[in-house]
């Protein structure tokens, strides 16, 4: 019901050396599962957010994934992990403050599930969520989505599972762009999207500036 294009996700484990390039964008697929959780190398922003959770299983997901945020990153950018600096931009966008500024990344997460987006030289946005029930969707679509998904939602009898398909491509569009999901919309002159395939209930987008699609597209697993 909808035109996105699609990567196929074959997910593989890492090289050794982690090399990147204006044309490669790497993706990655962490198991919040199986990842550790060490709130001593994140920053205070960080650990500001980590103590906001309410509950504990939604404070251990963000410890492991933003834990394994940095081992990965630590890995571009040779050094330890508790020493990247992570500024937040005035959108909210995180981004790195480092020696090499054109290191953009992007983190999502859901349940067991996190993707992290590794890119030089363009932003990228990224978003995973696990298709759920939701009340007033209806709502939701007409406050972010684009005109012809709403009328396709309107289709389809308001369907959860298309409905999610569509946030992720908006979230991922708003994130690459550093805008919250009801800041502007992004333009379709702006930023491309494109589904990932994962599998059960999880549905996934992936964004760039439009114009800097990547050659190659890595899937790591980690």
């Amino acid at each position: 019901m909808t035109t996105a294009k699609t990567h196929i996700c074959e997910w593989r484990h890492p090289p050794d050396e982690l090399i990147t390039k204006h044309e490669q964008l790497d993706l990655w697929r962490l198991s919040l599962d199986d990842a550790p959780c060490q709130p001593d190398c994140l920053d205070a922003a960080e650990t500001m957010r980590l103590n906001k959770f309410k509950f504990d299983l939604g404070r251990q997901q963000y410890c492991r994934a933003h834990t394994s945020m940095r081992a990965i990153l630590s890995r571009y950018l040779d050094c330890d992990a508790k020493n990247i600096r992570i500024r937040i931009s005035p959108g909210g966008k995180p981004r790195i403050d480092h020696d090499s500024p054109s290191l953009y990344f992007n983190l999502s997460h859901t349940e067991n599930t996190a993707l992290l987006a590794v890119r030089t030289g363009y932003e990228v946005g990224v978003d995973v969520e696990m298709s759920r029930d939701m009340a007033n969707i209806d709502r939701l679509a007409k406050r972010t989505l684009r005109e012809n998904e709403i009328v396709l939602l309107e289709q389809s009898g308001w369907d959860n599972n298309l409905f999610f398909e569509f946030w992720t491509h908006m979230e991922a569009r708003q994130k690459c762009l550093g805008r919250g999901v009801f800041g502007d919309a992004a333009r379709e002159n702006e930023v491309e999207s494109r589904s990932l395939t994962l599998e059960g209930n999880q549905f996934a987008a992936i964004a760039w500036p439009a114009g800097a699609a990547p050659k190659i597209v890595n899937f790591y697993r980690s």
